[in-house]
């Protein structure tokens, strides 16, 4: 009984320190598909850290000892629309960046939300960013077999490279995808400096990266629950006549994953005499989609797709009597990871 209670508390507080990581920003996809409606508002989650260190008596020091600025802004817009906002811009990077994934998905509208904070004191200042995107994804089903559809996975691992313009209220032309962007709102002789030095790359390393995700998706954490126990708990509005949810799970390590570990760049540069360490944090992915129906992942000449069919085969088990454990475990876990690496870089 010990051992029970002691998993349960422990499960408890993974899921309560998830949901501190997810405020202190953490690497992320979500999506619901469900084949019938062939439809569904995805979650992409860039976040990056960017810190830099410098001498006290330098013009970098000068610049930004003592600032805390916060820029934070969301905004929307369907594809096609006239707007001198640059959504409908986004929404064609998007679908582009679909295009070389090889997915016939298409996104035909979308909400970017932004927010950097930059604190700086006299040796040392830290940025960080977090964008989202969220489209609205059609197309993922490729056709039927019987009552089963066809749907497409190639859609999840989606780069967009190049600079993602935005016309912000109260901030102006913002590029939301580069971490040079905020300078060149804020401090754009920083910014100039910066980019005339190797820090460069950080500068401009796309915070909207999602290749991460292009993991085969036979290798994602994969387990099935009725919709009664699963689909209320998660708020899932309807489920298009599906008796069962499939969740693919991404990021939590095993032996088929592997370890994931933040992605660390760094680099040393002079800028007006001064020696400045440039030091970039992005942390572990993780990811979640959930399909309505039994999903059977599948793959041809090298395109991963899925089966769904509204019932779960006869003699496969689904779990039963609540959230399953496994569910709780995998993403507890994952998320706790997160938790204790936004708790460590918090501490350094």
């Amino acid at each position: 009984m010990k051992y029970y209670v002691s998993v349960l508390s422990g499960i408890i507080s993974a899921l309560l320190i998830s949901s501190l990581a997810s405020q202190a920003y953490a690497a992320d996809l979500q999506a619901l598909l469900i084949p019938s409606l062939d439809k569904t508002d995805a979650s992409y989650i860039g976040v990056r850290t960017i810190t830099l260190t410098y001498p006290a008596d330098s013009s970098l020091a000068q610049d930004l000892n003592g600032q805390n600025k916060r820029i934070t802004f969301a905004m929307n817009g369907t594809a096609g629309q006239q707007d001198d906002a640059g959504v409908s811009q986004v929404i064609e990077f998007i679908n582009t960046a679909l295009l070389e994934a090889n997915s016939p998905v298409q996104a035909s509208a979308a909400k970017i939300s932004y927010t950097a904070v930059l604190r700086g004191d006299s040796t040392r200042a830290t940025i960080s960013y977090k964008t989202e995107i969220k489209p609205t994804l059609e197309k993922f089903v490729l056709g039927s077999q019987g009552t089963s559809k066809i749907i497409d996975f190639e859609w999840r691992g989606i780069a967009i490279n190049g600079p993602v313009i935005l016309n912000a209220p109260d901030v102006g032309k913002i590029d939301v995808n580069h971490p040079v962007g905020l300078f060149q709102v804020l401090y754009p002789n920083v910014a100039t400096k910066l980019m005339s030095t190797d820090a460069q790359e950080i500068m401009e390393d796309p915070i909207l990266n999602f290749k991460a995700f292009d993991f085969p998706i036979a290798s994602w954490h994969q387990l099935f629950d009725p919709v009664g126990a699963y689909g209320g708990g998660a708020g899932l509005q309807g489920t298009g006549g599906a008796k069962v949810l499939s969740v693919y799970a991404y990021g939590e390590g095993s032996l088929r994953e592997g370890v994931h570990l933040p992605e660390e760049k760094d680099v040393s540069v002079n800028i007006d005499g001064a020696d400045i360490a440039v030091h970039s944090t992005t942390p572990p992915p993780s990811g979640q989609i959930t399909v309505a129906g039994y999903s059977d992942e599948q793959e041809a000449d090298g395109a991963e797709f899925a089966v769904v069919s509204p019932d779960a085969p006869e003699g496969v088990q689904t779990s039963t009597g609540g959230f399953p454990i496994q569910v709780l475990l995998v993403l507890g876990g994952m998320m706790g990871a997160v938790a204790i690496f936004v708790l460590f870089k918090a501490r350094k």
